[in-house]
């Protein structure tokens, strides 16, 4: 053999060695997860937020890791027996979290329970690429020097107005701007009906799921900020007593209805199901409605229109912004495939733009954000981000303010209470309450 035929069969051989090298590569990322992680969400965002097709992607990036996703319920008392459950076992049945608001975490974050996110603020997830009315109502102090983020936003709300445009249009009416003129209309609106139905002018939200947001975003909308000096809810605000007063006249008048009391969603299923024109909830209510109602079924945006639009709370001097939050206990098993998961999927471009054109959960970050769609109501909250907002009270008391809130709103409503006596209910109540704050 010639020596030009050696040094053929010498390379053909090595070729040999590096494409067998390369084909026997498992498309592990670097750091090789492996293990299995648990990730319990609210229940509502399994559907919500594609939770099943999340975990299917992150197994077939990472084939040595096994996600199970499990369920916890958002507004009881769910939360306590989770960090019940951390301090007393040492343990964690999750390693990752996905749910929750800040008032519901600040006993672990007060605590130092929760891991910091500091590690991977770089790059695309640096702070500056995040939405700042969701980042600035995560951002809080850790129990160490420099530490913070020891939540992170995952899905972001704002709470504004949404009303059906096909009955505002056929009723002869615009969009609310005074609450003077969002009676009139409700009331107007209630006098007609649908499909042999009385229509519901305003459905409010009287319970836990948004009623201490409305009055929150109510008082912002008019003063800027609904706490007072030193912290504490401004139950005296005139903005608020405004708001106060103004659902009672709705029910009262009979110009809406409070489904709300006996079902969570009885305002979002009636305005999808075209009987109610108006409802004060989360952005989210407006791709929810809208897809509902679309003509063509399975599009978006909607080829015919947004038939549910928005309008904000009055006053122009800010927005109420909030976010469910993704975090992880210091006592978590598989820490690393918590993080890696929470980046490459639940902060992904995919599962944030998903999210927002199937239910109106809106990104975190800017460029998901901007990966979304023309569509209407997606520009209205992205001109409510861009200005002042506020997050919601962060106390270690402050589920139990909300409910506190609830329970006092329903009593005023079916007049077993007067305005001033709800007020001082209120006022005793936050006295009673830890406000302590996350600081670290």
């Amino acid at each position: 053999m010639n020596t030009f035929s050696q040094r053929l069969l010498t390379l053909i051989f090595v070729a040999s060695l590096c494409l067998l090298s390369v084909t026997n590569l498992q498309p592990v990322r670097a750091d090789n997860l492996s293990g299995k992680l648990v990730v319990d969400v609210e229940s509502w965002m399994i559907d919500k937020y594609n939770m099943k097709e999340l975990a299917a992607r992150f197994m077939k990036d990472h084939p040595n890791v096994e996600v199970e996703v499990i369920t916890h319920e958002g507004l009881g008392a769910s939360y306590q027996n989770i960090f019940l459950e951390w301090a007393q076992t040492k343990a964690s049945t999750a390693d990752l979290y996905f749910g929750g608001l800040i008032s519901q975490l600040s006993p672990v974050i007060i605590d130092n329970a929760l891991l910091p996110w500091d590690e991977i603020m770089t790059g695309d997830l640096a702070p500056d690429k995040w939405i700042k009315g969701f980042l600035s109502y995560s951002e809080v102090p850790g129990a160490k020097d420099g530490e913070k983020y020891l939540t992170l936003p995952g899905l972001g709300e704002t709470i504004n107005f949404q009303y059906n445009t096909k009955l505002f249009e056929s009723a002869g009416l615009k969009a609310p701007t005074s609450y003077d003129e969002l009676y009139t209309a409700a009331c107007k609106l209630a006098a007609m009906k649908v499909n042999d139905k009385s229509l519901l002018g305003f459905e409010g939200e009287y319970n836990l799921n948004f009623a201490p947001d409305t009055w929150m975003a109510a008082v912002t909308a008019e003063e800027g900020t609904y706490l007072t000096a030193d912290g504490k809810p401004n139950w005296d605000s005139a903005a608020g007593k405004r708001w106060i007063e103004f659902q009672k006249k709705i029910v009262d008048n009979k110009c809406g209805g409070t489904s709300v009391l006996t079902d969570n969603n009885g305002a979002r299923n009636a305005l999808k199901a075209g009987q109610a024109a108006i409802i004060n909830a989360s952005n989210s209510r407006l791709s929810e409605g809208s897809v509902a109602l679309c003509a063509e079924k399975d599009t978006f945006p909607c080829k015919s229109g947004e038939t549910i639009q928005a309008f904000d709370y009055f006053g122009g001097k800010g927005t109420l912004a909030f976010s469910h939050q993704i975090y992880i206990p210091r006592v978590a098993k598989n820490i690393n495939a918590a993080r890696a998961f929470a980046k490459e999927q639940l902060l992904s471009s995919y599962a944030q733009t998903w999210s927002a054109m199937h239910y109106g959960k809106m990104p975190t970050i800017w460029a998901n954000y901007d990966a979304l769609p023309k569509n209407v109501n997606f520009d209205h909250v992205r001109n409510e981000l861009k200005g002042d907002t506020q997050g919601q009270w962060v106390y270690r008391d402050g589920q139990l303010l909300r409910q506190l809130y609830v329970d006092n709103l329903q009593s005023y409503l079916s007049g077993k209470i007067t305005l001033d006596e709800m007020i001082s209910k209120l006022k005793d109540g936050t006295d009673k309450a830890d406000l302590t704050v996350p600081k670290g």
